[in-house]
Parts: structure tokens; C-alpha cells; sequence
């Protein structure tokens, strides 16, 4: 019996996968460590990814977040031509809403098994030892091991990123792939054991960061993925009452937050996030339909603060409220429809599914996915490059456990 022969276009389309697998993985590995590399290899997986699909002569992969994605970027094209900078919208637009969701797609198609998963897990994990490992070694020497950035925050935490709420962001995202690990069936106990120790490792990070948005984010994911988990909620009521029991040994600043968890305007720089929400209110009002330009925000900020506030332009420390300044309420219906629709498919799947792997990593994608949404309300998480291409990797991720399960379904 004859071997069929691969013809050259499949050749070229198995390199390409490979590529676009390799540049995932180690945008996981890398994502903390340089913005860089992370954009030379989504970049490269991009263009990869497109070469496959000319080979293979075929679409994108057909997904239910598709329509709502094109008429994301739709409105975002019409921003362009509607802005108060285009030069600035253009660039916006192609550097970032083009490469974000572009990657969303080579991810979605690209982790088409369990053990490019795992792969892709297994080296997110190893990853956050390191950044752990970097966090606690910052919070004893004042310094980091990684890039050795210079000290800003005297009483936080934040290893390698720029700042504590960008490390805690990340922290609270994976975080939860942890947990349903841990809860997850095994023959190993020791792989429990690795699992459980490197969140405590990151938990313990996820306090020092001092971050009260990934703190409520770590606890939204939690409390959402222990309406499966039963056990999980008993070990988060055992975790609470630990912290409490030990309050009186924390350094003062770590204290006064967790003593403020809910009182948003009781810091410097909460008070500064009052005067920089009503600029972005004024912003939305001034053009509520359209906005006033994808990527504008920080270009139009002069025109809509108080004059008494005393730094320059910034991010609106709300992502929503941003999205709406700059593409108007229509785009921001838009985007929230992407995240509606991943939440109800996603938990449609958990409630079907049997509680295999594809399952635990689902319900990890979703609680991500959901600290995300409620530290946007507070942060900036989608507008640095590392931040926003980890929100659309777990997205895209979150799809593919998605389409594994309904095809599972399907052949039992």
C-alpha cells in the first residue's frame, strides 16, 4: 500500500503551525520579561498564520465571536476616518486592534490539542515561578532580577512590569489555571503539590503588589470558579480567615489598603483617578455616538480635565470608559458583545461537559476572563502591549477549550 506524499503547500502549512505554536509559547515565557520580544513574536505568528491559511486555501477559524469581532473592527475603521487625530487612530488601529485580534485567531486555531495545551500551560507556569521568585526577591532587596528596574514603589511589589497593578493583573490571570489544577482529578499527588505551592507563591506576590483592582479581580475569578468547585469556596473561606489572623504582621501601607478594600477614593491616587474619570466623562459626552477617536484619549485628555489637576495626559483608569470617549457607545456595545457571547457559550459548555481537562481549563479561561473585565473598571490593563495580548491570548484560548468540548459532544 502507497504512502500518500505531502504536496509542498502542505509542507509549508505544517511549518507554519509549528511556528505560529512555538511564537505562542514563548510569548507566555517572554510576556513578562519584554515587550519586545513579545511583539516580534505575536508578530511573526501572525504572519504565519497567514501564510498557512494561503496555503491551505481556507478562512479563519469560524467561530461565534467572529461576527461580533468584525463589527468591532468595523466601527474601530470608522473611528479612523471620524477622529480628532488620524495619524494617532491609524496607528492605533493597526498596532494594536489589528494585532490583537488577529492573534485571538492564530491562538483560537493554533491549540487544537490537549498537549499543545498543556505545552502552552506548562510554560505559563514555569514562567510565573520566575516572576514570583523575582517578586519576593524585590520585596527583600528592593530590587529585581530580571530587568533590574529602578525602584519607584517603596511599599509594592512588581517584579519585572512597570508597575504593582500590572504585575497583580497578571498574577490574577494566572492564578486561577492554578487552582482548577489543583482541583482537578490526578494520579499524582505530587502534582497537586507543585500546584498548590506555586500559588501560594503568587498569591503571597498578588498581596505585596498592594493592588486593590487585582486583588477584587483574584477574588471575582475565585468566587466564580467555586460555583463548580465546591471545595473551592471552603478553601478561599480558610485562605480569608488566614489573612485575617495575620493582618497584624503586615507592614502599615498593606494594612491601610486591605483595611479600604471598597473605599475606591481613600488614596492619592484614587483621588487622581476622580479627576481623570470626569475627563473621560466629559470626553464621552462630547461625542457619545462616535467618540472622539480610537487611541485619542491621552491627545484629547487637555481638553476635558479640570485645570487644577497637576500631571499630564493619562489613561483613563477605566477601560470601558476609554473604549466609549473614544469610539462612542456603539463601539463599546460592540466590544462588551464579544465578552457576553464568550461568557455565555463558555459557561453553556461547563454546564454540559464532562470535567475532563479541557473542562478545568475552560473554567480557568472564564474566571480569567472575568478578572479581567472588573479590574478594567479600575486600571488600564487592555492599553499595555503585555497586558492586552495576555487578555486576547486567554480569550483565544478560552474558544479553542470551547470548540474541543462541543467536538468531544459530538463524537460521543
Amino acid at each position: 500500500m502507497m504512502l500518500m506524499r505531502s504536496s509542498p503547500r502542505d509542507k509549508i502549512a505544517d511549518i507554519c503551525d509549528k511556528v505560529s505554536l512555538s511564537c505562542i509559547c514563548l510569548t507566555a515565557f517572554f510576556l513578562p520579561i519584554s515587550k519586545g520580544i513579545i511583539e516580534s513574536l505575536s508578530i511573526l505568528a501572525i504572519v504565519s498564520y497567514v501564510i498557512r491559511k494561503i496555503a491551505q486555501k481556507s478562512w479563519p477559524l469560524k467561530s461565534f465571536l467572529n461576527p461580533p469581532i468584525v463589527i468591532y473592527i468595523l466601527i474601530c475603521v470608522f473611528s479612523i476616518f471620524t477622529s480628532s487625530n488620524i495619524r494617532i487612530s491609524f496607528r492605533t488601529f493597526i498596532g494594536k486592534t489589528m494585532q490583537y485580534v488577529a492573534f485571538f485567531w492564530v491562538v483560537a486555531e493554533t491549540m487544537s490539542s490537549k498537549s499543545r495545551v498543556k505545552a502552552f500551560l506548562y510554560i505559563l507556569f514555569t514562567s510565573s515561578l520566575v516572576l514570583g521568585i523575582d517578586g519576593l526577591y524585590q520585596y527583600f532587596t528592593r530590587h529585581d532580577f530580571i530587568r533590574n528596574r529602578p525602584i519607584i514603589f517603596t511599599d509594592r511589589i512588581y517584579a519585572s512590569f512597570p508597575t504593582p497593578n500590572s504585575f497583580g493583573c497578571y498574577l490574577a490571570a494566572v492564578i486561577p489555571f492554578l487552582l482548577s489544577f489543583f482541583f482537578m482529578k490526578m494520579r499524582f499527588r505530587l502534582s497537586k503539590i507543585i500546584y498548590m505551592s506555586l500559588f501560594l507563591l503568587l498569591f503571597t506576590c498578588l498581596l505585596l503588589t498592594i493592588s486593590r483592582g487585582a486583588w477584587l479581580a483574584f477574588l471575582s475569578s475565585a468566587l466564580f470558579m467555586s460555583l463548580w468547585v465546591n471545595p473551592l469556596g471552603i478553601f478561599l473561606l480558610i485562605l480569608s480567615i488566614f489573612i485575617i489572623a495575620t493582618g497584624p504582621f503586615y507592614n502599615p501601607f498593606l494594612k491601610e489598603r486591605l483595611s479600604n478594600f471598597f473605599n475606591v477614593f481613600s488614596g492619592v491616587s484614587d483621588v487622581d483617578r476622580r479627576y481623570i474619570w470626569q475627563a473621560g466623562w466629559r470626553m464621552f459626552a462630547s461625542r457619545p455616538l462616535i467618540g472622539v477617536g480610537i487611541g485619542t484619549f491621552m491627545f484629547n485628555f487637555k481638553n476635558f480635565v479640570n485645570q487644577d489637576y497637576r500631571y499630564s495626559a493619562a489613561y483613563a483608569h477605566n477601560c470601558y470608559l476609554q473604549t466609549a470617549s473614544e469610539i462612542g457607545i456603539i463601539g463599546l456595545i460592540s466590544f462588551l458583545s464579544i465578552l457576553v457571547l464568550f461568557f455565555y457559550y463558555g459557561i453553556k459548555a461547563l454546564n454540559t461537559q464532562v470535567r475532563d481537562f479541557y473542562w478545568h481549563v475552560l473554567l480557568a479561561c472564564l474566571a480569567t476572563m472575568l478578572g479581567y473585565c472588573v479590574q478594567m473598571g479600575v486600571d488600564t490593563t487592555l492599553y499595555g502591549l503585555d497586558l492586552g495580548l495576555l487578555f486576547w491570548l486567554m480569550l483565544g484560548l478560552g474558544v479553542a477549550s470551547i470548540k474541543n468540548i462541543t467536538a468531544q459532544k459530538i463524537r460521543i
